[in-house]
């Protein structure tokens, strides 16, 4: 549904979507009319749009909000052929990830788990496969992007930094169409179309990867090399399904579905023969989302909108290191062996009203009802826990000795938000968000939102203040080893975490394509949480482990800014980004503040697409970041054999810096049928080894020695991939 109030004078109206043609109208606005547009198939697969001239004018919005091209988005250099919107968002001034993606978007000094994200009105816990390195969203079904810096209106609550709002396509009411795409790591396929011409339509998409195929044996053969045994193996998948039925012409019913699974698994020891040495990895996570929404529109100015949903993240890690002591007369053996979980199941119910009341007001009301249940759990042991003469533990056996507890907490939003345009290019956007737990924490906050944007024609200006609260934790493992998260609640011991946002930006823009922006801001973190560096907190039944968290506050400021060109054969984006996020903790570091694990200094962004020909592209990015915060420990001693590891500071160290070079050409071809894009480039074009993160590992030159050692993930590989549309 739309409803654009408009002055009584000539109009031009720009009807357009992702793959059909766009349809221009002229009218002349002299009474409410009622204007449908049925838009042409043009394929889902076309070139990147480069035009002369810019005929759509963007207009800024009061937030701070970047809205994304989806077209843009598929043809951008993608990892291993698959385009991905989390990973273009990462391309964005501002936003920065850990070493090629994984851990997730940090967004203006803030960490992963502060990012609200939602596809079609529903919040999404865990958004990646892989770590980080692809998305759960698959890049056919997507129809919008939109990305929440700063201003974040009062309808969006629940998180401290950011806000990013997918939405799907709703499936064809009129024609069939499907496409396929075969990469280097996945394959994956679409289709929608009508169930009932005009009434109700359908899409589905579909990915599974298959590297676990040579993933399996490439690590087998390696091992053998390294005078080891064993293999890894990886695997992901997700489907995504909506059905869209118009009950009537003024009411729509959207029921959707999400699924998504990881696999991780890694095995390796010492042959026969060899002094013992054995690592055992095995993680898996998964999401499930199931929603219902009903539109409404009441009338010509008023709208409703009603979701029910059910989402669900499940984390669960297995660990184990294991090592012969050397020299020990008794054969003694080491081990350090640990289980994480971490389990999410929401299910809410949201009430929406927008309210039109002339063409410069608009209100908006509404209401979220959340229903939580978390299962948070760590159990860490070593031979001091079992018979020493016992050699391996494995997961069935820490398991059966855990005793991880269930919480659950429930939560209501309430918002009111007005949006008014005050002449002369000014508008305001002021909301207020009351949110509270049903229980007896009294866990309730007002959140006043403001935001302002004064525009013109070429320039504009916007400035917004947020305050926002989120009755949730994710503690996040940033020391050594694979990274390990797990989701707790709110409660009197981990009260919920509190942010002030401030932000303020520049623009200019002009009809050629030319866009150039600075923006500053500021964030005040307080009642966050950390893990203890070096300390195997467990969470069970058995400790008052919420008491051995450590609370505490932090805050972030920095500057971005911008210049790009998006119209004509050339193409290019530039950006910067100077960040500085910190934090203090009582309980940590002596009570000295320390750099925010994720933080990257200094950020530096280009991407450059040049159209050969009409069928071809040459795309090439680079980056280059400074390197992120982890915690380094000084000193290992040996203890009995037993290597004890000691920290002096938390993120006291500092990887080297990030870059990477990729480059890209896209070919396109029409046929009857339909289209079809071929894809071929290099990721990590001149191979640089940026670090993921450090672990202790046995000396191969000495084995009574252990020593700190960076892994690498992502070497300079070939992309290809073949897509068709149809």
């Amino acid at each position: 549904f739309y409803s654009l109030p408009l002055p009584k004078e000539n109009h031009r109206l720009h009807f357009s979507y992702l793959g059909y043609k766009t349809v221009l109208v002229d009218i002349l606005a002299l009474k409410d009319s009622v204007i449908n547009i049925g838009l042409e198939p043009d394929g889902v697969l076309n070139e990147i749009l480069i035009l002369d001239d810019v005929l759509e004018e963007e207009h800024e919005e009061t937030a701070d909000v970047q809205n994304l091209h989806i077209d843009k988005i598929m043809a951008s250099n993608h990892l291993a052929g698959e385009p991905d919107v989390l990973r273009y968002i990462a391309s964005q001034p501002g936003v920065t990830t850990a070493a090629d993606g994984i851990g997730g978007l940090n967004i203006r000094g803030g960490s992963a788990d502060q990012n609200l994200v939602m596809l079609d009105g529903v919040p999404i816990y865990n958004t990646t496969h892989a770590m980080g390195i692809f998305s759960i969203f698959n890049s056919a079904a997507i129809k919008s992007a939109s990305v929440y810096k700063g201003g974040i209106p009062a309808r969006y609550a629940g998180r401290l930094s950011s806000v990013i709002d997918l939405h799907t396509r709703d499936g064809n009411l009129n024609k069939w169409h499907g496409d396929a795409t075969l990469s280097m790591v996945a394959v994956k396929v679409s289709a929608e179309g009508p169930l009932i011409s005009d009434k109700a339509s359908f899409i589905m998409s579909y990915r599974r990867t298959f590297m676990d195929v040579w993933i399996r044996e490439y690590t087998k053969y390696r091992n053998k090399e390294k005078k080891q045994e064993g293999s890894s193996n990886y695997f992901f998948n997700d489907i995504n399904a909506k059905l869209n039925i118009h009950i009537s012409k003024s009411s729509r019913l959207m029921l959707q579905m999400l699924h998504s699974n990881d696999l991780f698994e890694n095995s390796t020891a010492a042959l026969a023969g060899e002094i013992r040495d054995e690592v055992d990895r095995d993680l898996r996570w998964g999401n499930k989302m199931y929603s219902a929404r009903l539109n409404n529109q009441l009338s010509k100015a008023a709208f409703a909108r009603t979701t029910a949903y059910l989402t669900q993240y499940d984390f669960s890690s297995y660990s184990n290191n294991l090592f012969e002591i050397s020299g020990s007369p008794s054969n003694t053996v080491a081990f350090d062996a640990s289980i994480f979980q971490s389990s999410v199941r929401e299910l809410g119910f949201r009430q929406d009203f927008d309210f039109m009341l002339s063409s410069s007001h608009t209100i908006k009301l509404g209401g979220l009802y959340q229903k939580r249940q978390f299962k948070p759990g760590v159990l860490n042991v070593n031979e001091e826990d079992f018979n020493p003469a016992i050699s391996k533990v494995t997961k069935e056996i820490l398991k059966g000795k855990s005793n991880f507890p269930t919480i659950s907490a429930a939560e209501v939003n309430l918002y009111a938000e007005d949006l008014m345009k005050l002449g002369g290019g000014v508008s305001i956007n002021a909301g207020i968000n009351y949110s509270f737990q049903t229980d007896k924490s009294g866990f309730g906050s007002l959140q006043p939102r403001i935001s302002l944007l004064a525009e013109s024609e070429a320039l504009h200006f916007k400035v917004g203040a947020t305050w926002l609260q989120q009755n949730m934790h994710l503690l996040s493992n940033n020391g050594l080893g694979f990274p390990s998260d797990v989701w707790l609640p709110a409660s009197n011991i981990l009260p919920p975490q509190k942010s002030w946002l401030f932000n303020a930006g520049f623009g200019m823009r002009n009809n050629a394509g030319y866009k150039v922006g600075t923006e500053v801001y500021f964030k005040s973190f307080d009642q966050i949480t950390s893990y203890r560096e070096g300390a195997n907190q467990d969470i069970n039944l058995n400790t008052d482990w919420q008491s051995e968290i450590p609370v505490g506050e932090g805050y972030a400021y920095g500057l971005e800014a911008y210049a790009e060109k998006s119209a004509g054969k050339t193409l290019f984006n530039f950006n910067y980004t100077y960040s500085v996020s910190d934090r203090k903790f009582a309980d940590l570091n002596l009570g000295r503040k320390f750099p925010f694990a994720l933080n990257r200094t200094h950020s530096l962004k280009a991407s450059f697409t040049y159209r050969l020909s009409e069928f071809s592209e040459f795309i090439v990015n680079w980056a280059y970041l400074s390197g992120n915060y982890y915690s380094q420990p000084i000193n290992v001693t040996v203890d009995l054999g037993r290597p004890v590891v000691i920290f002096p500071e938390k993120n006291n160290a500092k990887f080297p810096p990030f870059h990477r070079l990729d480059v890209g050409f896209s070919f396109y071809n029409a046929f009857k049928w339909g289209r079809a894009k071929f894809f071929i480039g290099v990721y990590n074009a001149y191979n640089r080894n940026n670090p993921f993160y450090t672990e202790l590992v046995r000396d191969k030159e000495n084995d009574s020695r252990f020593e700190f050692r960076q892994f690498s993930l992502l070497p300079l590989l070939p992309t290809i991939s073949y897509s068709v549309s149809f």
